[in-house]
């Protein structure tokens, strides 16, 4: 028996996709936000009034052996609080769809962050061409330490250990 599916199945909640379209060796899937309304990020006053909008254009996983594009609408509202000193701010996505000004969605992020754990930096490019990821070495590197900085707790035992790189002459010290 086979499955049904929908547009919205490919795409995370929150999202309505308006267009997809194929152009060579990518998919662009054309979505905007379901919500009629966004929240100031400073003030957090709902407001529904429309300034403008934009396109981002975040990378997504590959699908069916070609790379995804998603082009997100963006909207920025005006903040109708009186004391805001916010006049317009953009809307922002649900953090499962993609976080302020990143170039990729938070599930392929989550994806290059555990390829770049597990393999380092030029071993996850490599793979990574195979998988049709849009991603350098350097950003593999990028995202494991971005990551893990936060993650470190403060030292309970400090080391030392003093060397000599030749006889009586230079000392190292490694704390």
């Amino acid at each position: 028996m086979g499955s049904w599916f929908s547009r919205r199945d490919f795409l995370p909640a929150g999202l309505k996709a308006d267009q997809v379209e194929l152009d060579g060796n990518r998919v662009r899937v054309h979505a905007r936000s379901l919500d009629a309304s966004a929240a100031c990020p400073r003030c957090g006053t709902v407001s529904r009034h429309v300034h403008s909008k934009y396109w981002r254009r975040p990378a997504d996983l590959p699908a069916h052996g070609r790379e995804v594009e998603l082009v997100l609408l963006v909207r920025r509202f005006r903040c109708r609080a009186v004391g805001c000193p916010t006049k317009i701010f953009s809307e922002r996505f649900p953090p499962d769809v993609t976080r302020p000004h990143a170039r990729r969605t938070s599930r392929l992020q989550e994806l290059v962050r555990h390829i770049g754990i597990a393999l380092g930096g030029r071993p996850a490019q490599a793979l990574a061409g195979r998988l049709l990821l849009p991603v350098s070495k350097d950003t593999f590197l990028r995202s494991v330490r971005a990551k893990t900085e936060g993650a470190v707790a403060d030292p309970r035992v400090v080391g030392i250990d003093d060397w000599a790189w030749r006889k009586g002459q230079r000392y190292g010290t490694l704390i």
